[in-house]
C-alpha cells in the first residue's frame, strides 16, 4: 500500500478567525498589556499612548510593501492583511487592537532574541553533512546540547564502535497545505520543487547588530517560492533582513546543488557546491569571506568588552568549532562512497574530543562542554526519505539507537538527477 497524500487550501483569513476566537478580546487586551510590560519595550513602545500606538501601526499596516525589490511580497502582503482582519473578527475586537497585538508581540520577540545575544552564549557542537553520491542527494543534522542531570550513582561508559541498527521503513501520510501562489513548502524533505533545509546550527555570535523591523510581513517562506538552489541563494540574499535568524543551514535540491547559508542579524554569507561531493557546517564556525571575518570581529570585540584575552576559555570554545569543522570534512573526503553508509560512520564518529562528531558528555571533556548528541537525522532528498534517531536519556547514547526510516509519498517534480 502506498501512503497517501491530502492536500487542502490555506485559508489566511479563516487561521486568523480561529486563532482570534481562542483569544477573545480580553485575552487580547491581556496580551497587548503584556507584550508592552516586557523589559525590552516598556521603555519604547510601551511608553506611548494605546491611541498614538494604534496611528503607528495602523499606517504601518496600510503601507504597501516595496514590490519592485521584494516581488514575492505581492503574495505575502494581502494574506498577512487577510489574517490579520480574521483575528479581529474571531477575537470580536477592531482591526487596530488586532494589529497592536501582532506587532507588539513581534517586537518583543525580536528584542529578546537581540538581547539574548549581547552576552555570552552556552557553548553546542550541532552540524550539518550534504553528500551527494550514488544514493542520491543526502543531507544530516546532528543536534547536540547540554544534557538534565545524570540520576544518582549513574557512571559512564563509552560506547563502541560504529555499528548499522535500522528498522524497517514506514510509508508516512502527508497533509498538506497548498498556498494561493507559490509551492507547497513541506513535501516531507523538500518543498515541491524539491528543494529542502536539511541542518540547521548556531553561528556562535556574540553581540549581533539589531534585527530589523519589517513588520506586518515578519519572516517570508524560501521554501515557498524556491525552483532550486541557485533561485534559493537569490531570494535568501534578497530577504536577509526579514528572515533575520543566525544560524549556518545546510540547504540541497533534488538537482545535486548544495549550499550552506552563514548567516547573522543582517549579514549572509554563503558556500556553493554541485554535483558529486560533500558540504558541511558546524556550529560556532563561518568558512565564507563574508562572514568569517564578522565573527572574529564580534569575538574581539566581545573580549574587550568583557575585559578578557585571546588566551580566555572563551576562545576555546572558537577553536574547537574550527577544529571540527576540518575534522568533519576529513571524515566527508575518506573513500566511504559519498553513500547512506557513508553518512552513517561520520554521524558516528567518536574521535577524540574535540573532534568528535558523536558526543556522550564523557570525562575526556573539557569542562567547559559536557554536550552530548540528542538527535540525529539523515534525509535523502532524491527518494523522499527520512532516517531520524534520539538519545534515551542515562541509558543508550543516540549512536546505539535503532534508526527509525520514514517513506514519504512521491514529488510532482519527481526524484530529479544529477
Amino acid at each position: 500500500m502506498a501512503s497517501s497524500i491530502k492536500i487542502v487550501l490555506d485559508n489566511p483569513h479563516a487561521d486568523g478567525r480561529e486563532a482570534g476566537h481562542k483569544l477573545g478580546p480580553r485575552g487580547v487586551e491581556k496580551a497587548t498589556r503584556d507584550a508592552l510590560a516586557n523589559k525590552h519595550l516598556k521603555h519604547s513602545l510601551g511608553a506611548m499612548s494605546r491611541q498614538g500606538l494604534e496611528a503607528y501601526v495602523l499606517s504601518r499596516l496600510e503601507t504597501p510593501p516595496d514590490y519592485n525589490t521584494y516581488p514575492e511580497l505581492q503574495d505575502l502582503y494581502p494574506e498577512r492583511l487577510d489574517y490579520l482582519r480574521g483575528f479581529a473578527e474571531g477575537a470580536k475586537v477592531k482591526l487596530a487592537a488586532a494589529a497592536v497585538l501582532d506587532y507588539v508581540q513581534y517586537r518583543r520577540e525580536t528584542e529578546t532574541w537581540y538581547q539574548s545575544y549581547q552576552l555570552q552564549r552556552s557553548p553546542g557542537n550541532c552540524s550539518g553533512i550534504i553528500l551527494i553520491g550514488p544514493d542520491g542527494v543526502l543531507g544530516s543534522h546532528s543536534a547536540e546540547s547540554t544534557p538534565p542531570p545524570r540520576p544518582r550513582g549513574h557512571r559512564h561508559r563509552t560506547p563502541g564502535p560504529f555499528k548499522k541498527r535500522v528498522a524497517k521503513p514506514k510509508l508516512v501520510d502527508l497533509t498538506l497545505k497548498r498556498p494561493r501562489t507559490g509551492y507547497i513548502e513541506s513535501w516531507g524533505t523538500t518543498n515541491e520543487m524539491g528543494v529542502g533545509c536539511v541542518a540547521g546550527v548556531s553561528c556562535g555570535v556574540w553581540l549581533d547588530e539589531p534585527i530589523e523591523d519589517v513588520w506586518p510581513i515578519k519572516s517570508v517562506p524560501l521554501l515557498r517560492f524556491a525552483r532550486d538552489i541557485p533561485h534559493l541563494e537569490e531570494l535568501y540574499r534578497r530577504y536577509t533582513l526579514h528572515n533575520w535568524g543566525r544560524a549556518s543551514q545546510a540547504w540541497a535540491d533534488i538537482h545535486g546543488n548544495a549550499l550552506i547559508v552563514e548567516k547573522s542579524f543582517r549579514r549572509i554569507g554563503t558556500r556553493r557546491h554541485s554535483g558529486p561531493g560533500a558540504l558541511w557546517c558546524t556550529e560556532g564556525h563561518f568558512q565564507s569571506d563574508e562572514m568569517s571575518s564578522f565573527i572574529r570581529a564580534k569575538r574581539l570585540e566581545y573580549l574587550a568588552r568583557a575585559g578578557k584575552s585571546l588566551g580566555a576559555g572563551d576562545m576555546q570554545y572558537a577553536t574547537d568549532c574550527a577544529v571540527r569543522f576540518t575534522h568533519i570534512g576529513e571524515l566527508c573526503d575518506q573513500p566511504w562512497g559519498l553513500g547512506i553508509d557513508h553518512l552513517r560512520r561520520i554521524l558516528s564518529d567518536h574521535a577524540t574530543f574535540p573532534r568528535a562528531v558523536c558526543r556522550h558528555g564523557g570525562p575526556d571533556t573539557d569542562p567547559y562542554d559536557d554536550t552530548v548528541t540528542m538527535a540525529q537525522s539523515m534525509a535523502n532528498l532524491t527518494h523522499n526519505r527520512h532516517h531520524g534517531r534520539g538519545w534515551k536519556p542515562w541509558k543508550r547514547f543516540c549512536c546505539e539507537v535503532v534508526e527509525g526510516i520514514g517513506q514519504y509519498p512521491s514529488r510532482p517534480c519527481g526524484q530529479g538527477a544529477f
